[in-house]
């Protein structure tokens, strides 16, 4: 039976428009998320890896969750990104934000280090969950912070009190199968598909939704994608996983997925498509074949009544 949780649905990890300083595009970014939100989605999330949220400055981070918690004004749950390399930077930064309205924060396991052991992520979330009241949601991310955290690692961050939910982008079905089976039937702990082309699947095992980084263009595909699922609509799932495939190839438009998302988003009119710097720009040709991809997609999506 389908449990619906406090941290159910699709969570967009939206991207961050910049102005030609690359600070927050606060018009800009306040547009994405309504978007978002009209598009029918139950999350926003602020500061994420879609969000560059490492390449922007600190005090620039803490305003784009800030303006998010603002502009969602309670209407959608909002994630902010507290990520960084140690157990007392991930606190001040959680603090900065604490009054900003966001119901929970993310945090992956630190990084630029040598780890030695699951400990030292158990060791951070124990930390975190003391400094603060708000909830918490684990993201396992590794092919950017190079730690995984392991099926049973997830299962003993659940049993820490405000650690509410676990964000799986590690893309090993194999491990996500293991912790939703662990936790089987808990209803104060989400599991969210951070790997849209494993989300199907993973919720017809129990899972409670999807980050899908597509959905900052395509919000009703992935809503859809959810209600089928939640419906138990085994036709409905298939459409859902196809939809799911062809939005997704928007994102190898380029060799920076990134910039693939926000030319898609700037495409709506929405926002500039620049990305932070060093990061590759979409080059002209990159440009072409998104736009074509993008045709493909709005034909499709459109012919469903998903745009």
């Amino acid at each position: 039976m389908f449990i619906e949780k406090k941290y159910s649905g699709i969570t967009v990890p939206v991207v961050t428009p910049v102005d030609k300083n690359e600070n927050v595009d606060e018009e800009s970014y306040r547009k994405v998320i309504e978007h978002c939100i009209l598009g029918g989605v139950h999350g926003i999330f602020a500061a994420g890896t879609l969000g560059e949220t490492m390449a922007l400055t600190q005090s620039e981070r803490d305003r784009a969750i800030r303006i998010a918690a603002d502009q969602a004004k309670n209407r959608v749950k909002v994630f902010g990104g507290v990520m960084d390399t140690s157990v007392r930077r991930v606190v001040e930064n959680i603090k900065r934000i604490e009054d900003s309205g966001v119901d929970a924060v993310v945090i992956t396991p630190v990084f630029y280090d040598r780890h030695t052991s699951q400990g030292e992520i158990i060791r951070l979330f124990e930390a975190a969950a003391k400094a603060t009241k708000l909830d918490i949601l684990a993201y396992n991310i590794p092919t950017f912070v190079i730690e995984k955290i392991e099926p049973a690692t997830v299962v003993e961050l659940s049993g820490i009190d405000n650690v509410k939910g676990y964000k799986d982008s590690a893309a090993v079905f194999n491990d996500t199968v293991k912790v939703l089976d662990a936790l089987a039937g808990d209803p104060d702990f989400s599991v969210l598909s951070g790997t849209p082309v494993q989300y199907i699947g993973s919720a017809i095992l129990g899972c409670d939704g999807c980050v899908p980084s597509m959905a900052s263009v395509f919000p009703k595909v992935f809503r859809y994608a959810y209600d089928v699922t939640k419906a138990g609509d085994t036709e409905g799932m298939k459409k859902a996983n196809g939809y799911i495939l062809k939005a997704g190839s928007i994102y190898g438009g380029a060799k920076n997925g990134t910039a693939a998302v926000k030319y898609a988003v700037s495409k709506l009119g929405l926002c500039r498509p620049d990305v932070i710097s060093p990061a590759d720009p979409v080059s002209v040709a990159e440009a072409k074949v998104i736009d074509e991809r993008l045709a493909a997609c709005e034909k499709l999506f459109g012919k469903a009544g998903l745009l």
